[in-house]
């Protein structure tokens, strides 16, 4: 006949430890939901860096990694161009002399001046007719005479007055739109040449001439293919 003996209180110690080190190994912490979802997140990482790196791997194998690498680079070299003409003040479609453009270095027209800009209407209406055009009057330093005085308080109102006469001039000889139009005056602030001989002097009075690169959104992604 078996015996029963009643249970100890360190045998029921015995027994509680043991259950618990099944539930959960001795020298392991439980981890909290934050330390779990923060492994997860790096995990995740790691993942999206491995696929990138198979996808650029197959991209170089089959060309596709240059052909977008060459995409790219004509997209940086058109903006550096359009941002140096931006910076320039546009490209330059023409140099005016203001001596051969006006009558006596005033602000009328003269009939060889009219004749070229008559051309110029053309070559811009043919071909640029959506561009912005950019008209600057430039001068030399020499102080107005007595008669231009009365009209003009120093040589930048006389440079302003001549970009916008060319200004009316293509504005009636195209249909150009009145928006399309920037007329500027810089007096002698940018000369070409040393305002110390004649020769320099003529080379600073002039009119310029200039069409602007055409707004783009550069926020579209870029092109893929060709």
């Amino acid at each position: 006949m078996s015996r029963l003996f009643p249970l100890g209180p360190f045998v029921l110690i015995g027994l509680l430890v043991g259950c618990t080190t099944a539930r959960e190994p001795v020298g392991r912490k439980a981890r909290s939901p934050d330390s779990l979802r923060a492994e997860n997140a790096r995990l995740q990482d790691k993942n999206r860096a491995l696929r990138d790196s198979l996808q650029l791997r197959r991209d170089i194998e089959t060309g596709q990694y240059y052909r977008e690498l060459r995409i790219l680079h004509d997209q940086i070299n058109r903006l550096t161009y359009e941002v140096r003409q931006l910076r320039d003040g546009g490209m330059t479609v023409a140099l005016l002399s203001v001596d051969t453009l006006f009558k006596s270095a005033g602000t009328t027209l003269s009939e060889g001046g009219t004749k070229r800009l008559r051309a110029l209407a053309r070559h811009l209406q043919s071909t640029y007719p959506n561009r912005t055009v950019r008209i600057e009057g430039h001068t030399d330093d020499t102080p107005l005479g007595d008669s231009l005085q009365e009209r003009f308080p120093s040589n930048w109102e006389l440079s302003a007055a001549r970009a916008t006469t060319v200004v009316r001039q293509l504005l009636d000889l195209t249909s150009l739109d009145r928006s399309q139009f920037v007329a500027l005056g810089y007096g002698s602030t940018r000369p070409r040449a040393s305002n110390d001989t004649a020769r320099g002097r003529q080379r600073n009075r002039r009119v310029r001439v200039a069409v602007l690169p055409l707004p783009k959104d550069y926020s579209r992604p870029f092109e893929t293919t060709w």
